[in-house]
């Protein structure tokens, strides 16, 4: 490009307007604005490097050469734009703007006494300095005279609200405590005192050299040694958690419902409190308003610096006053947090000089604003306040870094993973909290101008959004543990069997609704912080958004499980109440055919609600369901033609439970089997038999059920005897023996109706045998009829009455036989 073109675009590009030009010249006549600038470009001078470019000489071939040859020219260069290069890039920003944020601060530094003498010390200044102090004293005076007063005056309602809740916490049953291991007696005192280190800072340790033992003494640091160091993490917690430590754990639940039901219980009388410390405060706020707005002649910058430290008044007694409500340092009666006395006080205390330091220092940085400082003077004082803040921040950490340390370590007994990263971090947090702040600090403090207020804002609402949730899931959780929670009392008044299924329906229930309930607690809360935080994260719930479409699927599906389970529950609890009626009530047969029934019936309404529910949640997440069914009914039909077997047992399964063919316990016949009925499934019967082996037989191959226990077993008599036997006298003793078993109180329970013998009920060729029965119930059959054997064996030997052996033959002599022949001839 020619020279005079790159002339001509350069003058184009640098040319001024007629308006600048204006402005430019009227900075220059207006000597502040002159000064200013001066001051910027010297302060832009002294921070950036001269980047002119200098003019590069040719460089000869040999040169050339061996810069080609040289190793640098193998280094490779950072990719521009990538991941490396935008980092290296982001840290140079961030160092640029904390060296020009730096310079600024203490070229403003510097001004401040310059700004002191030209504003307070020339009559006008002086005037309004003076004129500003006697007005906050005459407004804080007579604010705080009159809260002083009526602090006073609610003074004895304080006193009588706590009285109360020591009352009330008093009336709660303290909890089991284990008592510790007893201390050997056998041990010497002296042998004990041998055992300590004579330094809290010492510790005995036993070597072993050349065969002999030694004990020494070894120095370890105060946070190794075993003496008393403040705070304790134990003196952190609630002293009533520390008392029911036991080595048995507890249930999963116990702990948490405790804890709710301690801070709901706690949670009135909180409240109350948090009224009568806000009243006092209220005053004030209305009595210097009320004088603000009387005091003659104001000066305008006079009302906003009072202004200002009314709020910076105020807002630190709202956030002490919060801090009392969750902790509540004066009495632990009226504590929420789970916290001990001293973690309570200290938190308290650290919290009060930091907000105060916050507030006040904003509010001296906003005053000296209005009473006409340099804009850079003021950002002096307010990042100086936001740098005090974060250092005591830091401070606190790392002065209650062992509490929390052993807090996020969690119990010593637990391994694993988890635990040794809850460890590794339970040693680094102090530092990473640190270098967390300071990071903080400069970027919102630093490079944000007005930072340290909006970050004030930002943790004030972040803040205010938690405590708000806190107290949410408080009254939630703690109202719904209640609900759950069974007293003596209500044990006491209600039968065992509906303590016995609340308790089951709190055991079932209970965790999952907890859980839903935090769940949407938790998401509401993130939700506000994320609006606070300018997110608009309301927006994301918005109709036709994915967040409203995940809302109201989340809302249906939730609605219908909560459906399944009411349904469910209400079917149970129905079915169970009738089979305890009906069992209170003496028929145990019916009772038993439900029992029987049960399992069935659970599995198809458990089938039945599985299928509601499942085709709802798939409808709801966008599934079409249309042709899920009709390809289910495709492969259903397609099932049954080939499960007919299945679908056979089932059925039949179906009618013989209906029409009480057998019951569980039942000793019954089916299909060439024998046994006691065990189980009854959709399809199955499980029997027992009597040598111990289980035969799982379909209902599909039962054709004929012969049950022994429907309320009516007839004990079989049948004996034969000789020949030579008095039939009447043998049919005699059977009915003797009868009559005796009806008055024998071991067995008359069992039997319904005398002895009943039929006769002669054959006749062969070497005996007699006789036949009956004795009415009995089911139970009692074989007990009886074995009984009458036996009595039958002992009689008949006692009368010489001879039982038939069928393997005896009747012999006859040869002349005998043989007369008959010889007569006739």
């Amino acid at each position: 490009m020619p020279v005079a073109a790159v002339s001509a675009q350069t003058v184009d590009q640098t040319e001024l307007s007629p308006t600048q030009a204006r402005q430019v010249l009227d900075t220059l006549q207006d000597d502040e604005r002159r000064d200013e600038v001066v001051r910027a470009l010297e302060a832009i001078a002294s921070e950036v490097p001269d980047d002119t470019p200098q003019p590069v000489e040719p460089a000869d071939d040999e040169t050339s050469a061996v810069e080609e040859e040289s190793p640098l020219s193998t280094i490779v260069p950072l990719e521009a734009g990538g991941l490396v290069a935008r980092t290296l890039d982001q840290v140079g920003d961030w160092a640029d703007g904390l060296r020009a944020q730096l310079v600024r601060i203490a070229q403003a530094a510097g001004e401040l006494p310059y700004w002191f003498q030209t504003t307070f010390l020339n009559e006008v200044g002086r005037m309004l300095l003076l004129q500003t102090l006697i007005d906050l004293a005459i407004v804080f005076g007579a604010g705080l005279c009159l809260e002083w007063l009526l602090r006073r005056l609610l003074r004895k309602s304080v006193i009588s609200l706590m009285t109360s809740a020591n009352q009330a916490e008093s009336r709660v049953p303290a909890p089991a405590v284990v008592a510790p291991a007893p201390v050997p007696e056998a041990i010497d005192p002296a042998a004990q005192a041998a055992l300590r280190p004579l330094d809290s800072n010492t510790a005995l340790v036993q070597t072993q050299r050349d065969g002999v033992e030694y004990v020494e003494e070894v120095q370890v640091g105060a946070h190794d040694s075993g003496a008393d160091s403040a705070p304790d993490a134990e003196e952190w917690l609630d002293p009533a958690a520390a008392r029911t430590a036991s080595p048995v754990p507890p249930p999963a639940a116990a702990a948490p419902v405790e804890s709710e039901l301690k801070a709901l219980r706690r949670l009135p009388f909180a409240l109350a409190s948090f009224v009568l410390d806000l009243l006092p405060l209220g005053l004030f706020f209305g009595i210097a308003a009320l004088v603000l707005q009387l005091l003659p002649g104001l000066d305008a910058r006079t009302h906003l610096v009072t202004r200002e430290f009314i709020y910076a008044y105020v807002i630190t007694r709202v956030v002490m006053a919060v801090v009392r409500l969750l902790l509540s340092p004066a009495d632990a009666s009226l504590r929420i947090v789970q916290v001990g006395d001293v973690g309570a006080e200290q938190i308290h205390r650290w919290t009060r000089r930091l907000v105060i330091l916050a507030t006040f220092g904003v509010a001296i940085g906003n005053a000296l604003g209005i009473l006409g400082t340099d804009p850079a003077a003021q950002l002096v004082i307010v990042k100086t306040t936001s740098l005090l803040v974060h250092l005591n921040l830091i401070f606190l950490v790392f002065r209650f870094r062992q509490p929390v340390a052993l807090w996020i370590a969690g119990p010593p007994t637990r391994h694993g993973a988890v635990h040794a990263l809850r460890h590794w971090l339970a040693g680094v947090w102090p530092l990473l909290m640190a270098v967390l702040i300071m990071g903080v600090w400069v970027v919102w403090a630093l490079r944000i101008e007005d930072g340290f207020t909006r970050l004030l804002e930002f943790i004030g609402i972040s803040a205010a959004i938690i405590v708000l949730g806190r107290l949410a899931a408080v009254l939630a959780l703690g109202a719904l543990g209640r609900l759950a929670g069974i007293t003596e009392d209500q044990d006491e008044r209600r039968p065992a069997s509906h303590a016995n299924l609340r308790s089951q329906l709190v055991e079932q229930y209970y965790p999952l609704l907890r859980w839903l309930v935090s769940l949407v607690i938790t998401v509401a809360t993130v939700v506000a912080l994320l609006e606070a935080w300018g997110l608009n994260a309301l927006q994301w719930f918005a109709p036709g958004t994915f967040g409203s479409s995940l809302a109201s699927a989340f809302v249906t599906i939730v609605i219908a499980v909560a459906i399944a389970l009411v349904v469910w529950q209400v079917a149970n609890s129905s079915i169970e109440r009738r089979i305890t009626r009906w069992r209170e009530q003496g028929d145990m047969l019916r009772a038993a055919r439900l029992n029987t029934l049960l399992p069935m019936l659970r599995a198809g309404l458990l089938l039945v609600i599985a299928l509601i529910v499942g085709l709802t949640t798939l409808n709801q997440i966008g599934v079409n369901t249309t042709p899920l069914i009709a390809g289910a009914s495709i492969i259903g039909v397609a099932v049954g033609f080939g499960s007919q077997k299945l679908v056979q047992d089932f059925i039949t399964g179906i009618f013989l439970l209906m029409e009480n063919a057998m019951q569980v316990g039942d000793s019954v016949t089916v299909a060439g089997v024998s046994g006691t009925v065990e189980n009854l499934s959709i399809r199955t019967v499980r029997l027992r038999a009597g040598d111990g082996s289980l035969h799982i037989v379909p209902f599909s191959s039962v054709t004929t059920v012969n049950n022994a226990h429907r309320g009516l077993g007839n004990a079989a008599v049948r004996i034969s005897v000789a020949y030579n036997t008095d039939i009447n006298q043998a049919i005699s003793e059977l009915r003797a023996i009868g009559a005796e078993l009806r008055k024998d109180p071991a067995f008359s329970a069992n039997i319904l109706a005398d002895m009943e013998i039929w006769g002669v009920d054959a006749v062969d060729g070497s005996m007699v045998t006789l036949a009956g029965q004795m009415r009995c119930i089911d139970k009692g059959r074989w007990g009886v009829q074995r009984e009458i054997n036996r009595r039958m064996l002992e009689r008949f030997r006692q009368l010489g009455i001879v039982i038939a052996d069928p393997r005896e033959r009747p012999l006859m002599p040869v002349s005998q036989a043989a007369s008959p022949s010889s007569g006739d001839s």
